[in-house]
Formats: C-alpha cells, structure tokens, sequence
C-alpha cells in the first residue's frame, strides 16, 4: 500500500517546534500577566476593606462626639445649663450659699467576737507550723 501522507523535512520541523515553543511561550506570558493583574486587584481590594472598616469606625466615633457636642450645646443654650457649669468649672456660689461638708464617721467599726478554737485545730497547727 502507498502512503500518501507527506514526510517532513529536518527543516519542517524544527519550523513546526519554533512555532509551538513561541506559542507556548506567548501563553505562558499571557497568563502570568493575568495572575499578576489577579493579585493586584486582591491587594487593591484588602486595603479598601481595611480602609472602609478605619472609615466606619472613625464615623463612629465622630458621631458620638457630635452628640456629645450637641448635648453640651443643649445644655449651654439655657441660662440654668451655664450657671451650673460656671459652677463646676470655676467653683463660684451665690451670694449667701455656703460649702457643705459631709465628714464620715471615722470610728473603728466593731470586731465580730473571735470564736473559741477546738481542740483538734489545736493539735493540727502544733504539728503542722508552715
């Protein structure tokens, strides 16, 4: 029987090799590209959620200072609120009011009567002393 199929040449081949060697190599580098823009985006991403969650947390905390603010701000609007401040701050009184102190009774407090000790505690500490 007679083949028909063509025999390629020395040179054919190491044509055929080259051409597959580069495309595989162009794959190869087209898929490095693709993992490296992978890995970036992953990077990108992780410092957005770490920056998101230093974000809320920050406008947690501003937000409490802003009603603590706003608090303050209630309490001064009225003449009571800055009275008792200046109050506070400055330890100033009205004309006729006095400082009251409050002195605790300085006493010893009564000790409990000490129950007798049984014997055979006694005999325990004798001979066990540590």
């Amino acid at each position: 029987m007679r083949e028909f199929k063509k025999h390629k040449t020395r040179s054919g081949e190491i044509v055929t090799f080259c051409i597959q060697a580069v495309g595989i190599l162009l794959f190869l580098c087209v898929a490095a590209v693709a993992v490296r823009a992978a890995w970036g985006m992953y990077v990108k991403l992780t410092r957005a959620t770490a920056g998101q969650e230093a974000a809320e947390v920050r406008l947690a905390a501003l937000k409490a200072q802003q009603a603590e603010v706003a608090a303050s701000v209630a309490e001064l609007s009225s003449e009571r609120g800055v009275e008792a401040q200046i109050r506070q701050r400055f330890g100033v009184a009205k004309q006729g009011e006095g400082e009251i102190e409050i002195v605790r009774d300085s006493g010893v407090a009564p000790v409990a009567p000490k129950e007798p000790e049984s014997w055979w505690r006694g005999v325990f500490r004798a001979l066990f002393v540590w």
